[in-house]
């Protein structure tokens, strides 16, 4: 039995003892959830088995670095350029000429990879609203900045007696496009003599790289020739008005949760994703309700992510620690964010372009691996977001 097929009996396996305890309207005993766990893990072992068998192959079918830079007109029929499916970005080899510094074309199973991981890596980017920019300088996203009055019971009379609405407002966000680059150099003696897969390794690399900075960006960015981050206070993504203030001593309060929780309309609440640091997942663990009940529930169905009041928590190493020693919480830090990240818009207005460069740096005995794309994105609806921020003077 190949390990695919292994793998399958075992998703099969744990589907059945999920679709069983449901059925019971029961959860796992204790006996069910080490035997799910057990099995779990299995499946993880058997995926990186498998992965690891499609890079044998990849490497196996690599035309390798140091062949015949083909002529342009096979080149381009080797192009490999498509939509995104799962995140939007779209992935392809540039056709790079003599003139700008004889480089190569990734192969089309290079792109392929680095397309899987793109998609196994960036949580949150995944989930974000893409918008692919074609002819334009800069993109305007209007939104509505102030909501329309209540309606209200009137007595019959003509229309033109009826008091108008005057508090409905439109305004624009504009994106602009930014550089995100990485360049790794690898000497051509390396190459040729390491047992190890270095192409690959550089590969993984770049790869690793340009997703944490989509990631970081989508957290942190401040909006400065960079995306604008969820956890940047600002009148052009999440304003302070967003801001809930914690109850505790410079601690995370169970109340804290609920009152992030209550704060967002049910509309967008359905929809939402908590955000927080793995430091920060350890003390939410830990948290009860006035019954005595855990308010974390780990995830049964694998790939799923585990839940906090009933919705999706994301561990992102980028979102807040405390500022205070040994990361302990200070006045004013953010804690968490909760948000319904369709209503972050991210805009490229190129792909993701992978090359091979050779001759750039051939007087180096070098050969360079060199991503680029053109990309922003905010925030454009702040009542879709909530964050939980440390009170500045904590209560006594």
């Amino acid at each position: 039995m190949s390990n695919i097929e292994k793998r399958s009996a075992l998703i099969a396996e744990m589907k059945a003892m999920n679709e069983l305890a449901e059925k019971e309207a029961r959860s796992f005993t204790d006996e069910e959830k080490k035997l799910f766990d057990e099995k779990e893990a299995e499946v993880r072992t058997l995926s990186a088995e498998i992965e690891k068998e499609a890079r044998a192959k990849t490497l196996s079918d690599f035309a390798g670095l140091d062949s015949t830079v083909e002529p342009k007109e096979e080149r381009n029929a080797q192009l490999f350029k498509a939509e995104r499916t799962a995140t939007g970005m779209e992935l392809r080899t540039a056709d790079m000429t003599v003139a700008d510094g004889g480089a190569a074309l990734a192969p089309q199973q290079f792109v392929e990879e680095l397309e899987k991981n793109l998609q196994k890596e960036t949580l949150l980017y995944a989930r974000v609203k893409k918008i692919p920019v074609s002819g334009a300088g800069s993109l305007g996203l209007p939104y509505e900045k102030t909501d329309a009055s209540a309606a209200g019971w009137t007595a019959e009379v003509p229309t033109n007696e009826i008091s108008a609405d005057n508090t409905w407002e439109f305004a624009k966000r504009e994106l602009a496009p930014s550089d995100l680059t990485k360049l790794i150099k690898v000497s051509k003696k390396l190459l040729a003599t390491s047992a190890l897969p270095i192409d690959q390794l550089a590969q993984e690399k770049i790869t690793e790289k340009l997703t944490a900075a989509f990631e970081n960006a989508i957290v942190n960015g401040n909006g400065s020739g960079q995306p604008l981050g969820i956890f940047t206070a600002s009148n052009d993504g999440i304003p302070t008005s967003r801001d809930i203030t914690s109850e505790g001593n410079l601690a995370i309060t169970a109340d804290d949760l609920i009152n992030v929780y209550m704060s967002i309309r049910p509309v967008y609440r359905r929809n939402c994703v908590w955000v927080m640091n793995t430091q920060t997942v350890k003390d939410v663990m830990k948290l009860k309700d006035k019954n005595d009940q855990y308010l974390w529930q780990e995830s049964l169905r694998a790939n799923e992510p585990p839940r906090l009041l009933g919705l999706p928590v994301l561990e992102s190493e980028y979102a807040p620690i405390g500022s205070g020693n040994a990361g302990a919480w200070a006045a004013n830090d953010y804690a968490l964010a909760l948000g319904d990240l369709s209503h972050y818009q991210f805009a490229y207005w190129k792909g993701l372009e992978i090359t091979i460069a050779k001759e750039v740096f051939a007087g180096k005995n070098q050969v360079g691996f060199y991503g680029h794309t053109l990309a922003d994105g905010c925030p454009t609806l702040p009542e879709a977001f909530a964050r939980l921020k440390m009170a500045a003077t904590p209560s006594t």
